[in-house]
Order: structure tokens, then sequence, then C-alpha cells
């Protein structure tokens, strides 16, 4: 029996979040499926393009907020 893959699956496979068991089938699927490894692919550079896209605060805009934070009361 051949077992369908969503996109749902192949970001948890990207993320390591998918099951063992579910994870070794899909890796069988990606083999022999190419419309399911170019979507793999595609998640693959999405993912990377997003991780890419993440950024830090500089250290003045950190000092910044947390020297505001100070200043406010969140206590009525």
């Amino acid at each position: 029996m051949t077992k369908t893959f969503t996109h749902h699956d192949l970001v948890q496979y990207l993320y390591n979040e998918l099951p063992k068991k579910q994870r070794l089938a899909l890796e069988e699927a990606l083999m022999v499926d190419q419309e399911l490894a170019e979507a793999c692919a595609d998640l693959l550079l999405t993912q990377l393009s997003l991780e890419e896209a993440l950024t830090q605060p500089s250290e003045r805009v950190t000092d910044a907020i947390i020297s505001y934070s100070k200043t406010v009361s969140f206590h009525p």
C-alpha cells in the first residue's frame, strides 16, 4: 500500500518532528516519487530562506527596550 504524504508531513520531516516510522516511509517515497521530492525541495528552500531572513536586534535596540521596560509599570 502506498501512503500519501501531505505538505504538513513534509514540514514535520524538515523540522525532524516526524515519528521514525513515518520518516522512514517518507524517505522511501521521496526516492520514487519525483513530485513529492520536488515539493520537499521547494519546502527546504523556503525553510532556508526563512532562516536567512531571521535577524537579531542590535544590542543598542535591545538595551533601549530593556531601559524603556524598566520605566513602565505594568501593575495597576
